[in-house]
């Protein structure tokens, strides 16, 4: 079931410690096993889609996909939009159903990125929505290219949320596409100031015992998108190198079932099974 009052979900999460891996999907397959990962775990899970994915699949297609499979099961499902990059494409997606939406404000001065957060918020909140807000940078750059890790200014946390921002995304060390450690005693600060939501973007990579500490402090959110596409291709090429005349249903299958796997290790990973 597509999540109610997403709001109020991730109050829930923050205040019960477990956080929910948000896959990034951009084909009912990917969708499809992310939530039969989650319907297995009986936990909830978020599943997202990044203005490319959306440039790929369509925004009503992807949109129609995961909110028909969220349909057929018992979970809650969150529908995100990752990196939004303003105000329009915010309002769209949440026009066609989104549960919740990030607003990337890298590159822009604080008081624009406060405001532009304020603007979105307002019209999530009236869709009743939840918004992602940021701070700092994760580095790789959204589609694992460009800028380097800006780690994220405690004093500037209590500004986003005044700004409305319902979970922040805060940099402490994860990168996307890369293996890496969390800045822990970074991530304590943020926590202190801000007592609400917290997202880590760039999660594939990111050490399991960090994992599992960033939990505890204030994480309800951490995205995964590379794993996920690892394991696709993976299964994909699984498929193929076994020969045969398997046709396409067998790349699909194998290919899925892989994603599935890899969902269900990072639900578990997160404290996400049995949350349902």
């Amino acid at each position: 079931m597509l999540v109610k009052n997403p709001r109020e979900f991730l109050k829930r999460a923050h205040s019960e410690h477990f956080a929910m891996p948000a896959f990034n999907v951009c084909n009912l397959e990917m969708a499809r096993a992310c939530i039969e990962a989650a319907t297995l775990e009986r936990a909830p899970v978020i599943l997202q889609t990044y203005p490319g994915d959306l440039t790929h699949a369509g925004l009503p297609e992807m949109a129609g996909i995961v909110k028909s499979l969220a349909a057929q099961t018992d979970v809650p499902v969150f529908l995100h939009l990752d990196h939004g990059p303003g105000f329009e494409y915010d309002l769209k997606c949440l026009q066609a159903g989104y549960s919740s939406v990030m607003y990337d404000g890298y590159g822009h001065s604080l008081d624009d990125a406060l405001a532009e957060t304020a603007l979105i918020a307002r019209a999530a909140h009236a869709l009743g929505a939840a918004l992602e807000g940021e701070l700092g940078s994760f580095g790789g750059g959204s589609e694992g290219q460009g800028h380097e890790v800006e780690f994220t200014n405690p004093d500037e946390i209590p500004l986003m949320l005044e700004a409305g921002a319902d979970m922040l995304a805060v940099s402490v060390g994860s990168e996307h596409h890369a293996s890496s450690r969390l800045n822990l005693e970074l991530l304590r600060q943020i926590n202190a100031k801000a007592s609400a939501p917290l997202v880590l973007h760039g999660g594939s990579g990111i050490h399991p015992d960090d994992v599992r500490e960033a939990v505890k402090l204030g994480v309800v959110k951490i995205n995964i998108g590379h794993a996920v596409s690892v394991a696709w291709c993976e299964g994909s090429r699984e498929a193929l190198e076994q020969g045969g005349d398997y046709g396409h249903y067998t790349v699909l299958k194998l290919a899925q079932e892989k994603v599935r796997d890899e969902a269900r290790r990072r639900l578990q990973l997160m404290g996400a099974s049995g949350k349902a």
